[in-house]
């Protein structure tokens, strides 16, 4: 490998070819003759290499720091923002006061990120206070957007994730995204709450304790409803509204989504977003919050997630194919009222067990699932360790699991999306039905929840041994399944 010339041609060459003329220069042991080049026209280029390496050059650094803080003090901007990336990836703590020495002094102001992020990296409490008391410096939008991500990101290496315990005031409106928005509805009926329809949320008001909402199982989230803003508004909107997320909160560490958007539109927004907020700090890797932006028509609808909803935390392990326990919670309750007490209930495509757990806050006798994926069936067993009821669980195909009748079948339907494919779903579908009224008692009730719905409506209509008591759609994330309450005829 020509050493010089991978320098040369580092910015132009392919991700692949970078990564591996790095792991040669470090096993190889020639980082001395790239750092030689640093010393000629090549400096710029040189640099980069280096601190394209990361911590494996420490070594390497430590050895020739001298020259390496010169770097700080030279006259071209790329290389000293070169250096300080250098410093960063290596011994931030060590030449922390160098790193502060070089931003206080600096005037070009794209280098401001690589400085912030290295003496972020420093890990201790003067880089600290340093970042805790830094001001954005840049004036163009483009700059400042950048120093501000680079800042909140280097504040976020010092913030623990801490769990957010929401306080609320009487006019907060919530919001509950719902798989079916007449099964939440009723709940929240039921439960002495004040519900009110809007598109595929349910809004209630009126709730002096936050976590009042989470005794309902019917809804994926539950949002405290920040507003809408023109899109064009939104960094100024959030701006305004720090002061209350973190009010009603108590945590700054944030993570921001948007929705319904183009990526590119999406990684814009969040770009302008993050740089107008100051008190919160976006924090990906270690989020205490979400804020959520959702895009309607030319305005945006804001809401905050303070991740502190418990309800499903039986559930440990899921498989690619595995519902939603909001959605898993919704089927039920919405065949609830054919539910028998002292039902034997089986789900012979058991998953990681979620419908069944679900299906057990209602009274029953007895518990059973069944799988042909092993994966399957260990994370249902698994997840068994953390939930109320203790269903039994076997690997099997459904096909063959007919020695005993059951009064109740509640089952996830295979999709044929994630997991394979409608002509499979075809035959799948097809034997299932020829087995189901078998494995049913007289008048049994079978609960199916499945996207293959004309495929599912042909099979009823063909076997001609169900009544259809309820039938309804429900939002899977973007999919549209349907979930069908049927009763053996006798």
């Amino acid at each position: 490998m020509n050493i010089q010339n991978f320098v040369e041609n580092y910015h132009t060459l392919p991700a692949a070819e970078r990564k591996e003329g790095l792991s040669h220069i470090v096993k190889e042991g020639k980082l001395q003759t790239v750092y030689n080049q640093a010393k000629g026209a090549n400096a710029r280029a040189a640099l980069r290499v280096i601190a394209d390496t990361g911590n494996r050059a420490a070594d390497f650094v430590r050895a020739n720091i001298d020259g390496i803080l010169k770097f700080l003090r030279t006259g071209d901007a790329k290389v000293r923002m070169h250096a300080a990336q250098i410093i960063g990836n290596t011994c931030a703590g060590e030449y922390l006061d160098d790193l502060i020495d070089a931003i206080m002094h600096e005037q070009t102001m794209f280098t401001l990120p690589s400085y912030l992020l290295a003496i972020g990296r420093a890990k201790n409490d003067r880089a600290k206070r340093f970042l805790d008391s830094y001001q954005l410096r840049s004036d163009l939008e483009k700059h400042r957007e950048e120093e501000k991500a680079a800042l909140d990101k280097a504040l976020a290496g010092f913030i623990m994730r801490r769990k957010a315990r929401v306080r609320i005031l009487p006019t907060d409106i919530v919001m509950l995204a719902s798989p079916n928005p007449n099964v939440t509805y009723a709940q929240c009926l039921d439960a002495g709450l004040l519900p009110k329809k809007l598109g595929r949320y349910i809004a209630v008001s009126n709730l002096t304790d936050f976590y009042d909402i989470y005794r309902l199982r019917t809804y994926t989230d539950a949002y405290i409803y920040l507003g809408a803003s023109p899109i064009a508004e939104l960094p100024s909107f959030l701006a305004q509204r720090e002061r209350a997320v973190i009010q009603r909160t108590g945590v700054t560490g944030y993570r921001l989504e948007v929705r319904s958007v183009t990526h590119e539109v999406r990684l814009d927004i969040i770009k302008k977003c993050v740089a107008a907020m100051k008190e919160l700090i976006n924090t990906p890797s270690s989020y205490s919050i979400e804020i959520l932006i959702e895009m309607d028509g030319d305005k945006a609808q804001v809401f905050l997630n303070p991740l502190t909803d418990e309800r499903f935390a039986y559930r440990k392990k899921a498989i690619p194919a595995s519902i939603n326990p909001g959605v898993a919670a919704s089927v039920c309750a919405y065949a609830s009222e054919f539910f028998n007490p002292d039902a034997r209930v089986l789900d012979n495509f058991c998953g990681s067990g979620t419908m069944l757990y679900e299906r057990g806050f209602y009274p029953h006798h007895s518990l059973t699932g069944a799988d042909i994926n092993m994966t399957a069936v260990e994370a249902a067993k698994e997840n068994s360790r953390y939930a109320h009821v203790h269903p039994q669980f076997h690997y099997i195909d459904c096909l063959k699991f007919t020695a005993k009748k059951y009064d109740e079948i509640i089952a996830n339907m295979p999709f044929g999306l994630r997991v394979g494919s409608h002509s499979k779903n075809e035959r799948l579908y097809k034997s299932y039905f020829r087995i189901l009224p078998d494995i049913l008692t007289d008048e049994g009730l079978a609960v199916l929840y499945t996207h293959e719905k004309q495929l599912t409506e042909q099979l009823i209509r063909a076997c001609g041994r169900f009544d259809v008591l309820k039938r309804a759609t429900f939002d899977a994330g973007g999919l549209y399944p349907a979930v069908y309450v049927l009763r053996k005829v006798k």
